[in-house]
């Protein structure tokens, strides 16, 4: 039961993690690295940077974990959930940008 699971939502799953890992980096460790380009210059107001920064990555977790669990019952709608779930999260990500940068 356990290994059809992770058949059909194992990637989904791994997303999620990566995106947990990347908030926890982010929010806890303060470690901006990981999700700012190579050249680009740190904020001014890294704190909150930060916390908007992970906030949006654990939406994103979100999403990836409830894929996860709609791949277990119809793929489609899971596909169009991320879909929309990534353009959301793309809208925001440049809201932010725009915001500190």
């Amino acid at each position: 039961m356990l290994a059809q699971i992770f058949e059909h939502s194992g990637v989904s799953v791994l997303i999620g993690l990566v995106a947990l890992y990347f908030a926890y980096r982010v929010m806890v460790q303060k470690d901006l690295k990981g999700v700012l380009g190579k050249n680009k210059p740190e904020p001014e107001d890294k704190e909150g940077f930060s916390r908007d920064t992970g906030r949006l990555l654990l939406f994103f977790a979100a999403g990836s974990f409830l894929m996860a669990v709609l791949e277990l019952f119809n793929p489609t709608v899971a596909l169009v959930e991320m879909a929309v779930w990534t353009v959301v999260f793309f809208a925001l990500w440049k809201k932010i940008n725009d915001k500190y940068f």
